[in-house]
């Protein structure tokens, strides 16, 4: 019941937020220097990007980037290290990895995102959309029945 009313909570802060946005977002260039950093845009195993209490790692790129009409789509691949070499080997998740997308300085998120496994140890995030321009964070989350296990964020600056 208490998950059930904190998610309704985000689901009006949410709608809140869409309805009352007056900022259209300026969405960053795929060539933007900004933006290289964050986008794992090589999807290369360098395990940098980790879950906080599994250790498992992640890479990410943008499979199409959103626009202020049209939402986008991200792609995730996930990795355990080898226990013998520490090289990243791809693995499935206990369930499929979701994406909170959060403004931390407004204290609200944008639309729910959806997720889906399309091999193994590869997800993808459909619905990406930001509602204003700002500071937002990734929130990659694994969840086990209906609570959050682990969670990974990244910080990004959409103008």
């Amino acid at each position: 019941m208490k998950n059930q009313i904190k998610n309704f909570y985000v689901t009006l802060v949410c709608l809140f937020g869409i309805l009352t946005s007056c900022a259209e977002p300026k969405y960053i260039e795929k060539n933007n220097s900004s933006n290289q950093n964050v986008s794992g845009q090589e999807l290369q195993a360098d395990c940098s990007l980790q879950f906080q209490n599994s250790k498992l790692c992640f890479t990410w790129k943008w499979e199409s980037e959103p626009s202020a009409t049209v939402m986008g789509s991200i792609i995730l691949k996930t990795y355990r290290l080898n226990y013998l070499d520490q090289t990243a080997v791809e693995t499935d998740m206990i369930s499929i990895p979701e994406l909170v997308l959060w403004m931390p300085s407004m204290g609200h998120g944008s639309s729910p995102t959806a997720s889906e496994r399309i091999d193994m140890g590869t997800y993808r995030i459909k619905n990406v959309f930001f509602i204003m321009p700002g500071d937002w964070e990734f929130r990659f989350q694994i969840n086990k029945d209906n609570e959050k296990i682990d969670e990974a964020i990244i910080s990004i600056f959409i103008n």
